[in-house]
């Protein structure tokens, strides 16, 4: 689930906190973006996943199916990472050595074999446990999350652990409108060659309820680079959401304004009580 659409969900906890209990749920995305790099990256995401709710704590676990034209992207808890893939010491050393897009330097070229035919593979999966600290008018949650090594370092995945913990916060304005930020942090496994910083991330999001069961909101997301000498990334973007039960779903998209975010971002996510 994006932090987008898992955030307007906490925006709206009022009306969601009846959907107690056990569901699915899962998104469908399509990022596409160069980067950093010379050529284009292009990624299908279909993410699938449970939760229980008990009370005020939440558990769920999703795996992602990815579909993608290169290897020059690596799965990782906060998101999808421009490493390079194979050639992740290129990346390495052009960051370190200062060769890196701030200040509009050249794009890296990768070898002509990381830009492949669509390959399918399973991504590695993730788990959190949410705390509902409050669940009112104004609504907080704590989490603590960890991305599963389950794919290797040939097929989007660092063979590492990714642990990360978040806060979200909510406050409505009367019955309709609402301000949230969400902020995370995430310590990164590494490549072999390749080391990730461990980023801050943070999402400052205003909406407001659009008649019965609709809403929506606009949002800025920011953070700390995780790739060392490259820019940090920064996105705008808007979410739109039908919240009825027993299924929930919506649609995000967002725009990256700097080389270490997808160009274009668009994701249709879902949530259906199974009890």
């Amino acid at each position: 689930m994006s932090v987008r659409w898992a955030a307007l969900l906490v925006a709206l906890a009022p009306a969601a906190a009846g959907a107690q209990g056990l569901a699915y749920e899962g998104a469908l995305g399509l990022a596409t973006g160069a980067y950093i790099f010379t050529a284009r990256t292009t990624s299908w995401t279909l993410s699938s996943g449970l939760s229980v709710r008990a009370g005020r704590f939440t558990l769920r676990a999703a795996a992602p199916l990815l579909l993608q034209n290169s290897t020059l992207l690596t799965g990782s808890g906060a998101g999808m990472m421009p490493s390079g893939g194979p050639s992740s010491g290129m990346v390495q050393d052009s960051g370190t050595g200062g060769g890196g897009m701030m200040g509009g330097r050249r794009r890296l070229s990768m070898p002509a074999s990381a830009v492949t035919a669509y390959r399918l593979v399973l991504g590695d999966p993730a788990v959190q446990l949410a705390w509902h600290v409050l669940d009112d008018a104004t609504a907080l949650t704590a989490s603590v999350a960890a991305k599963v090594p389950v794919t290797d370092t040939t097929a989007f995945g660092t063979g590492a652990w990714d642990v990360g913990a978040a806060l979200s916060f909510t406050h409505h304005f009367g019955a309709a409108n609402f301000l949230g930020l969400d902020v995370a942090y995430w310590h990164l496994g590494d490549l072999p060659e390749l080391d990730f910083r461990n980023p801050a991330l943070g999402t400052i999001s205003a909406g407001r309820a659009i008649g019965a069961g609709w809403a929506g909101s606009l949002f800025v997301s920011g953070g700390t680079a995780a790739l060392r000498g490259y820019d940090a990334p920064v996105s705008v973007g808007l979410t739109a959401a039908r919240l009825a039960t027993p299924a929930m779903w919506g649609i995000t998209a967002a725009f990256g304004l700097t080389e270490t975010v997808p160009e274009v971002a668009v994701s249709l996510n879902w949530r259906v009580s199974l009890r």
